[in-house]
């Protein structure tokens, strides 16, 4: 060990360059491994959390719906007959508001079965969990609060339990308070009230899927056990519930339960994406090693002659190899060393400036699990790089070594060639992770230059949730949605303002089955999935949505609860296609069945809307107008939940004076999600942007290091060739003649590696296909531009040593030969 660092210390250039060149490989794929081993590989902090999934469903004739949750009676038909589960519960996620005079306040909270603490094994840290006539339609209220809200909220009072307080207008118990690092199902989540469960609705409930319902298997079962027991519980599904309509319906979309572990439907999509970025960085670290084993090599040719006195003083070949490999690995060992504080601040800045909501982000640390993959990773890559100049020194003899000359004559081609080869390796994996880069930036261009299908500059929106007991009708409801904007409008600067159910890219929207006047559904057949808003007069003016056809809503519809309809032209061009939608009818659920209900008639046709993301297409929408009567199947045509957009010159200014308006009308209101589209749409396309920062950042890396590994090829074989320039100018050879010999050598290694990296690109690309937004994994722009960027940085690289061949004086050089 002596012996490695004098010999290192000896070398302060080789040593340094060669740390820091390692240490950034290592350093950015600990980072990236930091996340995938916090959101992929660790386990949920939850008991036994290996046996909790997710019971879901596919229907794949319902082509609007890629996964149906968990409906009430399928979920009492399972809790009841499953035998290869150890419990079931059910939960929603919501938001609940803390009214009344003190400090109004919106915080997320979840609605749950009463099996719900039993079934994660978490019970509690005071107070008690939920019992079965909690979830009663007429239980007393009551709820369990995370410890965050009741230090907060409730100042960590000791005897917070058994208190009561106003929660969305109603007086509701606290009965229990949970542990600190209980925050299932979001680190968000602030309180937990039971989900009011009827078990006597099995029928007409049967297609309403809106929980996600959880499993813990039982001892020594498997979700294969589980999925099959599902599959033949459910194969009689229409004799199961003979008199549920969605049943009949369900069977001929091909209905089957899916069951997906819960660790893997909690990071959803972002599982490609990590897997993906840990492969690029993986790629930069091979980057780094090929560079380091060129340096190696280099050096090596420098010791050639030290190692042929070893041999010929005794030492034999396994001694050489294990003093080269154990060189290497010390260096590598420095390198993870350096590493380790590069890695800290990289995983700062990646929980920092992450994408919202990025799961698991609070979980994120360096830990033993991350140190040892270091570790592990150092020696291999002392190993990998140090393999080769192993080898080399396993192959020198004493007799030819020591020689006069022997120096010279062991430069064999076969050496140029393994240094060359790394060259080589070096730009085809730095081609590589530029077309992944590339393709990264082409994505994020075409997803930024998306129509959202309204103006989102100069717009602010807010979301107030009527839940107090004065407004416990569509009537009264609607009277506070009219002064609010009347007040709204009368600020300065304001040239709109509108409320609506839910805005564009929100991420919540409603849904339901309609049936068409004029396209009856045969028997079984499912109906028609359109996402369902309802509106104020002048929404589509605030948000400027273009109508298309017909006309917007009026104060006098709401007046008369006209049963009317705006569409989106998705909707138009697909059921009624070469013809005016206007004055079609269309209602949600079924036809009308009694004299009392009636046709909602289509008045306008409207531009479609990316609501659920710019990735993601436009859905199917019907518009309704707010009316002070519920509609003819009894449901709120101004439901409690009502957000609001307001268009003004300067909209961020408008934050604060809508909230005062707001207070104004009602003191006890919480108003939340207060701020201005453009925002709303940089957080859309922060995953994207955050995903093609991190490659274009590993990119440059691995472009940097190519070059500087060509540039030091390049260089040393003008070194060794001085005496052959030398030559070639003393017989005429002019000055652009070296300059191309050199370039030409440089140029082959380029295009070979260019080659090589092209054709593995483009087998390795088909990988990226779920992070891209209309981009195709073979884009020839991104191809070509990228191989000239290579090309060109590759003769930029050379062209220096190329000078100075060219500067070779042709009688100062053969005088020293």
């Amino acid at each position: 060990m002596r012996l490695l660092l004098r010999r290192l210390a000896a070398s302060p250039g080789f040593t340094a360059i060669s740390v820091l060149t390692l240490a950034t490989g290592i350093g950015a794929n600990l980072a990236i491994f930091t996340t995938v081993n916090a959101v992929l590989l660790r386990p949920l902090p939850l008991p036994e959390s290996d046996r909790l999934v997710i019971v879901s469903h596919a229907a794949p004739g319902l082509v609007q719906l890629d996964e149906l949750p968990m409906s009430e009676p399928l979920y009492f038909l399972y809790a009841r007959e499953l035998e290869t589960i150890d419990g079931m519960m059910l939960f929603e996620e919501t938001a609940s508001s803390f009214t009344g005079p003190e400090n109004p306040q919106r915080v997320a909270s979840a609605r749950v079965s009463p099996s719900f603490f039993e079934v994660l094994r978490s019970p509690p840290r005071v107070g008690r969990g939920f019992l079965d006539e909690d979830s009663r339609p007429d239980a007393p209220p009551t709820m369990v609060l995370s410890d965050s809200l009741w230090r907060s909220r409730f100042d960590a009072d000791p005897n917070v339990v058994g208190r009561v307080v106003e929660v969305d207008g109603a007086r509701t118990e606290i009965v229990g308070v949970m542990p600190a690092v209980f925050t299932f199902p979001r680190p968000e989540t602030q309180l937990w009230r039971p989900l009011e469960l009827n078990e006597t609705q099995t029928q007409a409930r049967l297609g309403v899927f809106r929980s996600q319902g959880v499993v813990r298997l039982g001892p020594g079962r498997s979700r294969n056990q589980l999925e099959t027991e599902l599959v033949g519980l459910t194969a009689n599904l229409v004799d199961l519930f003979p008199g549920a309509s969605a049943g009949p319906v369900l069977v001929n979309a091909g209905f089957r339960p899916v069951v997906t572990p819960l660790r893997e439907w909690m990071v959803g999509d972002i599982q490609a994406t990590l897997w993906i970025l840990l492969g690029a960085v993986g790629f930069l670290l091979l980057i780094a090693c090929a560079n380091v084993a060129n340096l190696f090599l280099v050096r090596a040719e420098g010791r050639h002659r030290d190692l042929s006195v070893r041999v010929a003083l005794g030492a034999g070949r396994a001694r050489l190899v294990g003093s080269t490999l154990s060189e290497s690995v010390l260096l590598a060992l420095v390198g993870g060393l350096v590493a380790v504080p590069l890695t800290l601040a990289a995983v700062r800045l990646l929980v920092r400036f992450g994408p919202d909501g990025l799961p698991r982000v609070h979980e994120i640390s360096v830990d033993g699990t991350v140190l040892l993959f270091g570790l592990a990773l150092a020696i291999a890559g002392g190993l990998l790089f140090g393999l080769l100049p192993a080898l080399r020194a396993a192959g020198i003899t004493a007799s030819a070594a020591l020689r006069e000359g022997a120096r010279g004559a062991s430069l064999g081609r076969d050496r140029h060639l393994a240094r060359r080869g790394l060259v080589v390796a070096q730009i085809a994996l730095a081609l590589t992770m530029l077309v992944g880069s590339g393709l990264a930036v082409r994505s994020f261009q075409r997803l930024a230059a998306v129509d959202p299908g309204f103006d989102t500059t100069n717009l602010l929106t807010f979301r107030a949730n009527l839940v107090d007991r004065q407004y416990d009708s569509d009537a009264s409801r609607l009277s506070f949605v009219r002064r609010l904007l009347d007040r709204l409008g009368g600020l300065p600067g304001v040239t709109a303002a509108a409320a609506v159910t839910t805005t564009p890219l929100s991420g919540q929207l409603g849904d339901g089955g309609h049936s068409l006047e004029d396209q009856p559904l045969a028997d079984g057949e499912a109906p028609p999935l359109f996402m369902v808003k309802y509106a104020s007069p002048g929404y589509f003016g605030a948000m400027r949505i273009p109508i298309i056809e017909g006309r917007d809503f009026d104060r006098l519809d709401e007046d008369r609860g006209d049963a009317i309809a705006i569409v989106t032209s998705s909707i138009a061009r697909r059921f009624w296609p070469g013809t005016s939608a206007l004055g079609k009818g269309l209602r949600g659920g079924g036809p009308p069945a009694t004299d009392g209900e009636e046709w909602y008639r289509v008045v306008g046709v409207v531009g479609d809307v990316r609501e659920t993301g710019l990735q993601n297409d436009a859905p199917d929408l019907v518009y309704y107008p707010m009316a002070p009567e519920p509609d003819a199947d009894g449901g709120n045509r101004v439901p409690p939940g009502i957000s609001y957009v307001v268009r003004a010159d300067q909209a961020e200014q408008l934050i604060g004076p809508a909230r005062e308006v707001v207070h104004a009308l009602d003191p006890n209101l919480p108003v939340t999600n207060a701020e201005i589209y453009d925002t709303i749409l940089r957080r859309d396309r922060a995953q994207p942007a955050f995903v093609m920062t991190l490659l274009i950042i590993a990119a440059a890396f691995a472009l940097l290091l190519g070059a500087i590994g060509l540039y030091g090829v390049i260089s040393y074989v003008v070194a060794q060739r001085t005496r052959e320039i030398a030559i070639r100018m003393a017989v005429g050879a002019q000055l652009a003649d070296i300059r191309s010999l050199v370039l030409v050598d440089a140029g082959g290694m380029a295009l070979v590696g260019i080659a090589i990296g092209i054709g593995a690109t483009s087998a390795l690309t088909r990988r990226l296909q779920a992070l891209l937004f209309e981009t195709s994994p073979l884009d020839p722009v991104v191809f070509v531009a990228v191989a000239t960027l290579l090309a060109a940085v590759s003769l930029l690289a050379s062209w220096l040593p190329a000078r100075r061949a060219a500067r070779v004086e042709p009688a100062i050089a053969l005088r020293a030969e």
